[in-house]
């Protein structure tokens, strides 16, 4: 009897412990399916402390930045003409003639020096490129302008043609004087090629004696009007 009662016992012993596991089991299924976010993180965090697991970390791709090669275009070459001079001297002696004259009074000694001093310190100088005056004492003062800076010039001729005077006024209104130039018609031809025909018009030039001076030219009767050293080649 007392075996049937202990029998019994565990009987409903098993018959509860049963209940209450198939109820927790119950219990998780329902909360997984409540909670999907957390069974994946569950799964997530299984995988990642399982060594063994499919899943595995990606590496990450690093980009490489190769240097980018430039093309340049080629630069436009530009022929450098070298300064080449076609006039280089004193002013003409032609403008002590007067004060030569005056030197035999007491008052024309000293515009006589002056010339005198003009001969040996002035100097003009004639490129292909620019227009130089050296003057002062010792011809330490040295005024230059280029060709382009030029943009109108007016002149006047001494003993007819022998030599002359000219004014040339720059873009900035600046003002540069050359007197007794010798050779005139011939320096004054080059001069307005190098200035160019937009100043041959406003200048009007050729005036008479310049456009006789070009028929010499043309005729043959005079030296072409060019560098020294292409007349001596």
């Amino acid at each position: 009897r007392n075996k049937m009662k202990l029998m019994h016992l565990l009987g409903v012993l098993s018959l509860a412990v049963g209940s209450t596991a198939l109820s927790l089991m119950s219990t998780h299924s329902s909360a997984a399916a409540l909670c999907p976010a957390h069974s994946t993180r569950l799964a997530a965090v299984r995988c990642a402390y399982n060594p063994d697991g499919a899943s595995k970390a990606r590496p990450k791709k690093t980009k490489t930045k190769g240097p980018k090669e430039k093309v340049k275009a080629a630069a436009p070459t530009q022929t450098i003409v070298p300064e080449q001079t076609f006039y280089e001297g004193a002013p003409s002696k032609s403008e002590l003639i007067i004060p030569g004259i005056s030197v035999l009074t007491v008052v024309g000694i000293i515009p006589f020096s002056a010339a005198l001093a003009r001969q040996a310190w002035t100097q003009y100088k004639i490129t292909n490129r620019r227009l130089q005056v050296s003057s002062g004492f010792q011809g330490n003062e040295v005024v230059q302008a280029t060709w382009r800076e030029i943009e109108d010039v007016k002149w006047l001729r001494r003993f007819g043609g022998v030599a002359g005077d000219l004014v040339f006024t720059l873009r900035d209104g600046a003002k540069l004087e050359v007197r007794s130039l010798e050779e005139f018609d011939r320096n004054l031809a080059y001069m307005m090629e190098q200035l160019g025909d937009e100043v041959k018009e406003a200048c009007y030039y050729p005036d008479g004696p310049a456009q006789q001076f070009l028929d010499k030219v043309a005729a043959g009767e005079e030296p072409p009007v060019v560098m020294p050293a292409a007349v001596s080649e």
